[in-house]
């Protein structure tokens, strides 16, 4: 019998699927019992990438290979020359990123695409990241090398020609510290073969320098050049100019045996050279070079100069002897040519200052003391201020017979020598020898120098103030080799600190409040010298 909504065995059935799946569900729930905060976290999880836990067999049955993990792509820089062989070599004009952990270095080989003449450069350093790069030919031998010579501050280049043997590039940083910069290489322009001579005997086939006329000289690593000179050399100087960026030129006169006679670094503008080659006679040779044997470009020319004038002064020990000691209160003008000295006698037992004032065209003098046998005790160079120079009779250490005036690296110029006359030290005015003479001494006056002079082995102690505020002390203006050391010591002569080189030779020590009494204790660590000793307050 037929009921609406067809038979109870059709609505039994129909029912079913809904009965199934409101089982399903009720045994469900207590594993879906979440916390309103649980729940999105374990209900929305990401899809994850990569295979699928159980892959489904692959298509065409027989079971094959299940696809390879990708491969990590191959590092930008090896970490030594043996490993560069295995990583991408420097192409043209493609920037390479480089950072570099303490001690660590990057290696690389150079593209053929690169031909035979190229340059590297570094650039966009980090912070205080300074690059060094060398070139290294097979036997990992430095062919070229350079720490500043890029564009950039700290920054390094190198160029290679053909016939340079180079193999690999090296790229480090100054002390092996950790640092970022960027590398790049570029192709450049062979040189042409050199149009002047590369030894002293080719230079001897050749004519000689031609006053007034300018030879542009590119040279490679480890390069030199020589030249013929004229006879007629009256107040003729060798110069560089023109020079290349980061080019520091070095001149220098050769015997007929390859002997240096004479050599000037930076007696030019900048890093540029001159050397007087007047007074020279027969066969010799100028040699035009690099500093350190690097690659530049620079101009050698022949000048003839104005004659110096004639010296109305003492130039050696026996003239000035015969002249007599300067006195206090005299000012001599003295023109110095080039490679020339004036020395002066001084008076016995009587302390002076002397100094140098009116410096003309640039003039850099250097003021030295000599003992009677015309050996050196000490020298000045920039001490009067600028390019002067001032010097104390008392600052040697020892008797100074005389003093001896000259320009730096062999200029000529003209300015005046001042002498005064210095007090001379008072009674009692030597410092305190020992602790206990330092008890009865008053305290250094904060802000106010005490000039030291100490023989070898000498000591120098000073009684500190006991304001209940920190202090700093320091050492400076020292004389020629003069290495200072200071100490605090307590009440007993405990050394409860101390200091050698604060900066040079000078020292320097931090004061505390306390404890006090507390004593500063002076010396040299070799020798004989003079300083000054100083008390202030430390920066805020």
């Amino acid at each position: 019998m037929s009921q609406p909504g067809g038979t109870p065995h059709r609505r039994i059935l129909a029912a079913r699927p809904a009965l199934v799946l409101g089982m399903a569900m009720a045994a469900a729930l207590p594993a879906l019992a979440l916390t309103p905060v649980e729940a999105p976290q374990q209900l929305l999880l990401p899809v994850q990438g990569g295979q699928a836990k159980s892959p489904a067999p692959p298509s065409g049955g027989g079971g094959g290979s299940a696809p390879r993990p990708p491969q990590p792509p191959a590092p930008a820089f090896a970490l030594s020359a043996a490993d560069a062989a295995r990583t991408p070599p420097l192409q043209p004009d493609r920037p390479v990123q480089v950072t570099l952990r303490r001690g660590q270095q990057a290696f690389f080989r150079v593209a053929p695409e690169a031909g035979e003449a190229w340059s590297v450069v570094t650039r966009r350093l980090g912070r205080n990241t300074d690059t060094v790069l060398a070139a290294l030919d097979e036997a990992g031998a430095v062919v070229t090398e350079d720490d500043d010579g890029g564009s950039e501050n700290l920054a390094s280049r190198i160029e290679v020609q053909p016939g340079d043997g180079v193999r690999v590039v090296r790229a480090g940083t100054l002390d092996s510290s950790p640092g970022r910069f960027e590398l790049v290489l570029t192709r450049e322009q062979p040189m042409p073969p050199p149009d002047f001579a590369t030894t002293q005997a080719e230079a001897a086939q050749r004519p000689p320098l031609a006053l007034g006329q300018p030879v542009r000289v590119r040279l490679r690593r480890s390069q030199q050049a020589f030249f013929a000179l004229p006879e007629d050399r009256t107040d003729v100087i060798a110069l560089t100019r023109d020079l290349s960026q980061s080019t520091d030129t070095v001149l220098a006169l050769l015997d007929a045996e390859g002997r240096v006679l004479a050599e000037n670094d930076d007696g030019g503008q900048g890093l540029a050279s001159i050397l007087s080659i007047a007074g020279t006679t027969g066969p010799v040779t100028l040699r035009a070079s690099l500093i350190s044997g690097g690659t530049g470009s620079f101009e050698v020319m022949l000048e003839r100069e104005a004659p110096a004038p004639t010296p109305d002064y003492p130039t050696n020990l026996e003239e000035a002897r015969a002249r007599g000691p300067l006195a206090p209160g005299q000012n001599v003008h003295i023109a110095l040519g080039r490679g020339r000295q004036a020395i002066f006698a001084l008076p016995e037992g009587q302390p002076l200052t002397i100094a140098t004032r009116n410096l003309q065209d640039e003039a850099d003098t250097v003021l030295a003391l000599l003992d009677a046998q015309g050996e050196m005790i000490t020298e000045d160079d920039d001490g009067g201020g600028g390019l002067a120079s001032r010097i104390r009779t008392a600052d040697g250490g020892r008797p100074a017979a005389f003093v001896r005036a000259t320009l730096l690296n062999g200029a000529r110029g003209e300015f005046d020598l001042v002498v005064q006359g210095s007090a001379a030290p008072a009674q009692g005015g030597a410092p305190a020898a020992d602790l206990e003479e330092a008890r009865r001494r008053p305290s250094l006056i904060l802000g106010e120098a005490v000039r030291v002079q100490l023989s070898a082995g000498q000591e120098a102690y000073f009684a500190l103030p006991h304001d209940g505020r920190e202090s700093l002390a320091m050492t400076f203006a020292l004389g020629r080799d003069t290495d200072t050391e200071i100490a605090l010591l307590d009440e007993s002569g405990e050394v409860l600190a101390e200091n050698d080189d604060a900066e040079g030779f000078a020292s320097r020590l931090n004061i505390p409040a306390s404890p006090r009494p507390a004593f500063l204790r002076a010396k040299l660590l070799s020798g004989a010298g003079a300083f000054n000793l100083v008390l202030v307050r430390p920066a805020p």
